[in-house]
């Protein structure tokens, strides 16, 4: 009985440290999500599984804008409406999703998919 109690701590602590591995997660954040994980009907972890390997899996960078999404172009860059005289550059896709989100810019965007710092660069 006790192998598989420690087995079941192992499991629960493998879980706890992939959720304190995300950002913004600390280690009690880590332990009420793994805790709660642990509570789902299992359909929904299995939902929550599927979720996040359809994101590894299916989901690249835009040709165009390095906005993330299933197909070659993001629907941004595939919207014939956008005004491609405007371009907006953005540090993060989510960045650009909150933008989309107010509703209020029409043009088309660049991701960087990280910060510009001329002052750290290697010079390559």
């Amino acid at each position: 009985m006790a192998a598989k109690s420690d087995s079941s701590r192992g499991v629960i602590a493998t879980l706890i440290e992939q959720f304190a591995g995300l950002p913004g997660i600390g280690r009690k954040s880590a332990e009420r999500l793994a805790y709660h994980v642990m509570k789902m009907p299992p359909d929904e972890t299995q939902a929550l599984a599927d979720a996040v390997r359809a994101v590894t899996e299916r989901l690249h960078p835009c040709k165009d804008c390095f906005n993330l999404c299933e197909e070659e172009t993001c629907t941004v860059c595939q919207d014939s409406r956008r005004d491609s005289g405007q371009l907006m550059v953005v540090e993060q896709v989510r960045d650009l999703l909150a933008l989309e989100t107010a509703g209020t810019y029409r043009g088309r965007y660049h991701v960087l998919q990280g910060r510009l710092s001329p002052l750290e660069s290697d010079g390559a």
